[in-house]
């Protein structure tokens, strides 16, 4: 196939963010290709905590978590976790993490992430609006629980970023808690409501759905593993892929989730993406029922209630892309979340652990190459990539189209780390 003759558009990666980009651009009229060494549902995409977070606008990186840091790696099935040899590789991303937690540095951030959140929540909806998809659905809102005042106290600033950004937000204390999640128990002593949220009920459930609309929709799924980029004159001519073919393109969107770097790379625009990996237990008889997404603030995991059981999930690992999943840290978040759901039925679970797409300042690279005319980035969103898929998608097929987005887009840039 000569670049004449392939489709409008080819999308490497067909996660939720790829996915999303194919319906915006079919939306707008394009042709699209997706290629993919996966199924659509056997990625990251496909295992995840089913939430549009659309109130979380902090970067991770603020201002004195460096100080935790030490005392989080303490605990080998801690909240953080660290491969020692994975350590050389992580130096780089790890340095320019820390300056992203500067005042001035997340300052930007919030406002970089609170831009693309004003609409995400509305972008699903009108998404699965347009297929018949509003089933997909479950619970609307997110409960934030803390152990004590005090601790609540001390992630004040973020609520109150929340409000001054026009999120809404309700301090409960403990009657409220109860009202809200009668199966929380005596440990979620206080939180917060927000309505900004909405979980769906599973989350391969919306993959395989948008994938057989996109497919009626005319779009091309190849399955090949992507491992060179041909280039021709400031412009991408086509694909390398494992088994040796050449896949013609026209224009390009990389969307490879942690593996997007490598691709980077080869057009001359190194990206510091890390591999954030990241747990969770899927209980399907879990013998508590919650109507909301809740997250245990203080211990930094969730319980996300799905159709198919309680995914009990967090936690961070950065061990890079090869090195095999430690489920002990499935098995002590389970532990961690008996202490709040005291009759949880842990018996049953299915672990699974898949690579959230990080990078250093929290903030997604939607972005043209300088390097190739014809090349356009959308990955690192992080734990957010479900959450900003749909509106990631339509900021991509309004670049393609040369459209303006409305938004300043230097904050999302691929060479913002220089």
């Amino acid at each position: 196939m000569s670049e004449t003759e392939a489709p409008n558009v080819t999308i490497v990666g067909n996660g939720i963010v790829g996915l999303a980009t194919a319906y915006a651009l079919v939306r707008a009229g394009k042709t699209v290709q997706v290629i993919s060494r996966d199924g659509i549902d056997e990625g990251t995409s496909s295992g995840n905590a089913a939430a549009i977070a659309a109130a979380e606008i902090m970067p991770i990186a603020e201002p004195g978590l460096w100080k935790k840091v030490p005392g989080m790696l303490i605990d080998p099935l801690g909240p953080l976790s660290l491969s020692v040899t994975h350590l050389p590789q992580l130096m780089p991303w790890f340095y320019r993490f820390l300056r992203a937690c500067r005042p001035h540095n997340y300052a930007k951030g919030v406002a970089a992430l609170a831009a693309l959140m004003d609409g995400a929540l509305d972008d699903h909806r009108a998404m699965l609006d347009h297929f018949d998809g509003k089933h997909l659905l479950g619970g609307d809102g997110a409960l934030f629980v803390y152990r004590s005042h005090a601790a609540r106290d001390k992630a004040a600033h973020e609520w109150k970023l929340r409000q001054a950004h026009g999120i809404d937000v309700f301090p409960l204390e403990r009657d409220g808690i109860v009202q809200h999640e009668p199966a929380l128990g005596p440990a979620a002593h206080c939180g917060y409501f927000t309505p900004r949220w909405a979980t769906y009920r599973d989350p391969k459930e919306l993959l395989r759905t948008l994938g057989d609309w996109l497919r009626d929709a005319g779009v091309t799924f190849t399955q090949a593993e992507v491992t060179g980029i041909v280039q021709e004159v400031g412009r991408v001519r086509a694909l390398k892929a494992e088994d040796g073919r050449e896949i013609a393109v026209q224009s390009l969107i990389v969307a490879a989730g942690a593996w997007s770097g490598r691709l980077s790379k080869q057009l001359g625009e190194p990206y510091p993406v890390e591999a954030d990996r990241g747990y969770n237990t899927t209980l399907p008889n879990p013998g508590v029922d919650l109507k909301s997404y809740v997250t245990f603030s203080e211990d930094n995991f969730v319980a996300a209630p799905l159709s198919i059981g309680l995914r009990i999930g967090g936690a961070v690992e950065m061990a890079g892309l090869t090195r095999a999943p430690n489920y002990r840290r499935s098995k002590a978040l389970l532990a961690l979340a008996r202490r709040y759901l005291p009759d949880l039925n842990v018996e049953g679970g299915t672990e699974w652990m898949g690579y959230r797409p990080g990078s250093p300042d929290s903030i997604p690279v939607i972005s043209r190459s300088a390097r190739a005319a014809n090349v356009i980035y959308a990955f690192g969103h992080g734990h957010l990539g479900l959450t900003l898929s749909v509106t990631t998608g339509k900021i991509v097929a309004m670049m393609v189209g040369d459209q303006d987005s409305g938004l300043d887009m230097a904050p999302y840039r691929i060479g913002r780390f220089g």
